[in-house]
């Protein structure tokens, strides 16, 4: 079967089909309107076991290799902590060392992911919007001229313009809740000074009004330096912190959308308001113009449909908010799927199918895990519910939790 397939988005997903297409020699061409990959806005992402056996499966060894260099492995989570606003720990779930996983920067993730696509990539290009021939689609785009190609692949994110052309309706719908987040380098002073659970794993804060602060230190241990593939890509990164400030969109006092980087954090410090100073310092001390605002989405309404040349991935079709960590990898469990289903089917037609059936299988599942924490959230702005989990719940849980593990340890 020969096709020439059209993958409109050079993100996680759309790079990792890529990848995958080429392996089976299958002509794909990328199109995306950031000018270059390192070009990208998002901190650090969370990969899991199924995602690293996909890209084991899928991708070129050397590209797994390069992944588990650049990032960090079970190593850096082997717990995840609750905290109350005032930095001390109420709850810690201890993670297994049975489960695989890389913590890795999205910049480096994108560079890697684009490695050997040169040719492939067409960069800086304005997609606008696909017309259907009987030879395949044509794709538009504002600013370099139309392509045909026989199968369109929507892996264009959140608002996908694809999506909305093919389902006739936007796949996101808002969850209610807007991140402000922000970088700030790992120095000596806050080795010495950060939350003590933190370089165990992440953590989530909860304070008065049910606003959360997301924290968890990356600190890779650098095996990168010592390898020249790497080392070509520059991609190593130093140690840092990602702090993310979550609160229901009533909260907010200004639309973060028309704040710059300095007034978002000055926005984050407002709903912390009477938090431990050693918040505040976190924020104030961020990377200068690195602070950005998000929305929380998820689908609008994930079910199948019927195309024999189009299809979608990623947030494009199952958009979820970052609480449950599967974002970016149930992109990349999307691409290889759809990859080994275009290598296995003669009838392209049927390869769609075959990937969206198995598509919303797990999907569904991953999206389900992004929405107990949003729940909760909406409980603690109840200041009496907040209080009796932070001074008797948790920490009664907490207690179980650890007379468990020392039964389990003698």
């Amino acid at each position: 079967m020969y096709v020439r397939v059209g993958i409109i988005g050079a993100g996680i997903g759309g790079l990792t089909l890529a990848q995958a297409l080429c392996i089976q020699n299958i002509e794909v061409v990328v199109f995306d309107r950031d000018p270059f990959p390192a070009k990208t806005g998002g901190y650090r992402l969370h990969l899991s076991e199924e995602a690293l056996k996909s890209i084991r499966k899928g991708l070129q060894a050397r590209i797994e290799q390069a992944l588990r260099m650049s990032g960090t492995g079970p190593e850096s989570f082997k717990q995840f902590s609750i905290l109350d606003h005032h930095g001390k720990t109420k709850l810690r779930f201890r993670q297994t060392d049975e489960e695989d996983l890389l913590m890795i920067g999205r910049v480096p993730l994108r560079k890697i992911l684009a490695v050997d696509l040169e040719n492939i990539i067409r960069w800086g290009t304005q997609f606008t919007h696909y017309e259907e021939i009987d030879s395949g689609v044509l794709l538009h785009f504002s600013n370099v001229q139309s392509e045909k190609v026989d199968i369109l692949v929507g892996a264009d994110g959140v608002h996908s313009a694809v999506a909305r052309k093919l389902l006739g309706s936007e796949t996101a719908k808002s969850a209610g809740v807007t991140g402000i987040a922000g970088k700030t380098i790992l120095t000596n002073r806050f080795r010495s000074t950060l939350y003590k659970d933190l370089f165990k794993g992440p953590g989530f804060a909860v304070g008065p009004r049910g606003i959360g602060m997301f924290l968890t230190v990356h600190d890779p241990n650098h095996l990168a330096v010592e390898n020249e593939f790497v080392k070509s890509l520059d991609i190593i990164e130093q140690p840092y912190i990602i702090w993310s400030v979550a609160a229901l969109n009533e909260s907010f006092r200004t639309d973060p959308k028309v704040l710059n980087s300095d007034q978002l954090e000055e926005e984050s410090c407002k709903l912390l308001k009477n938090w431990d100073q050693g918040f505040h310092d976190l924020i104030k001390c961020s990377v200068k113009e690195g602070t950005a605002s998000f929305q929380f989405w998820f689908p609008n309404n994930l079910s199948s449909w019927e195309h024999n040349k189009i299809t979608l991935i990623g947030d494009a079709v199952h958009p979820m908010p970052p609480t449950s960590g599967l974002g970016a990898s149930t992109a990349i469990i999307d691409a290889v799927n759809l990859a080994e289903k275009l290598t296995q089917n003669i009838d392209s037609a049927a390869a769609l199918q075959a990937y969206q059936e198995e598509m919303l299988k797990y999907a569904p599942k991953a999206v389900a895990e992004a929405r107990p924490p949003l729940f909760w959230q909406r409980r603690f702005t109840n200041e009496l519910m907040r209080k009796f989990a932070m001074s008797i719940f948790l920490p009664a849980i907490n207690n179980v939790l650890k007379i468990k593990e020392q039964l389990r340890n003698n």
